[in-house]
């Protein structure tokens, strides 16, 4: 696999988390908030569900965000090399009063 297409799925992986971490998060906010109920709590609790439980939409959310840390972890591994070649030239140049580079393409990463 090359890296153009291990970097594409990442991305896929990592934005389909996103989508999913959104979804459930709103969800629970909006649609099953926490609390409440009868009487504000004085009575029989009424179990509201969309689609699942809230008890399912609390897990469903907390996977995501396990995914979404994994998926950024990777990224950062394979983005490594550009990350500090980057932040050495911004350095360098924050020393030199933030000159414009002559090769700007000198931390691409092929």
């Amino acid at each position: 696999m090359n890296k153009t297409r291990l970097n594409f799925i990442v991305d896929v992986f990592i934005f389909l988390g996103f989508v999913g971490q959104a979804i459930s998060g709103f969800v629970l906010w909006l649609v099953l908030p926490k609390g409440g109920g009868f009487r504000g709590g004085q009575g029989v609790e009424i179990v509201r569900t969309f689609i699942f439980d809230r008890h399912t939409w609390l897990n469903l959310h907390d996977w995501l965000a396990v995914v979404l840390v994994v998926g950024v972890l990777i990224h950062l591994i394979l983005h490594w090399k550009w990350i500090v070649c980057v932040t050495k030239r911004m350095v360098k140049d924050l020393s030199r009063g933030w000159t414009i580079q002559k090769n700007p393409e000198a931390c691409e990463v092929a």
